[in-house]
């Protein structure tokens, strides 16, 4: 059965895609799980921040809230209870990267990230493990790189397209979606070359790279789960194939 990495900067339309390969594939589509998966292994208790009214910066303080308790209520502090997504947590994109790619201030954060790293990438493995599933990012194709089967998709679009989403998803005015698309491409830049040494932009890192600007979603899915059923197909064939 087929197992699928998307990966891409903000705004390319990894999760669009990804939810209809999903569909095509009957597949489990993994997003924001992986995070939640890791943090109840840590035994985090993941807390959501409250917004008292919408505000335009309301991403991003959701953001670092998040994965800096996340980082804080590591394994170390044998914090108990299983974390939990309430209201807001849409707001959560799975490319954010930034308070991982954080220059550690004590030994005790820099364990913390560590752990989490560790801990994510056991996850995404065990999904994989499951077969049949969809993942978007977390250097989801770097952690895979080794799997029998599995597909690995890049996504690129050019940053203009990439705000233009941002904006009328997140209802952020032009100038807020351009500073966080740069922002958050830097830190996920910085978050494949801190803890895998690699640039993300890379094309040997995948089977496939897609431009979404000349693709529509559709049409990107039906080149994905074709690639994708050969690919478990080939694996399948080589796997029973006398030694």
């Amino acid at each position: 059965m087929p197992v699928v990495t998307f990966n891409g900067p903000i705004g390319a339309g990894g999760n669009e895609i990804g939810l209809k390969v999903a569909g095509i594939l009957n597949a489990d589509y993994v997003d924001r799980l992986i995070l939640s998966e890791a943090a109840k292994r840590i035994g985090s208790s993941v807390e959501v921040l409250h917004m008292k009214e919408q505000r335009t910066v309301q991403m991003r303080d959701r953001i670092s809230y998040f994965l800096q308790t996340m980082l804080e209520r590591s394994a170390m502090s044998g914090a108990a209870g299983e974390p939990y997504f309430s209201a807001g947590m849409e707001y959560l994109p799975s490319e954010e990267y930034s308070e991982l790619v954080q220059e550690p201030q004590t030994a005790a954060q820099k364990l913390n990230d560590e752990r989490v790293l560790e801990v994510t990438s056991a996850v995404i493995k065990d999904l994989a493990k499951s077969d049949n599933v969809v993942i978007i990012g977390r250097a989801s194709n770097i952690i895979l790189k080794d799997t029998p089967g599995a597909l690995h998709v890049g996504l690129v679009t050019p940053p203009d397209l990439r705000i233009r989403t941002i904006m009328e998803r997140e209802n952020l005015s032009e100038k807020e979606a351009e500073r966080y698309v740069t922002e958050t491409e830097k830190a996920r830049v910085m978050y494949y070359k801190k803890f895998f040494k690699v640039d993300p932009i890379t094309p040997h890192l995948y089977h496939l790279i897609l431009n979404t600007e000349k693709v529509d979603s559709d049409a990107a899915a039906e080149i994905v789960v074709t690639a994708a059923r050969r690919m478990s197909e080939a694996a399948t064939a080589g796997a029973a194939s006398p030694g």
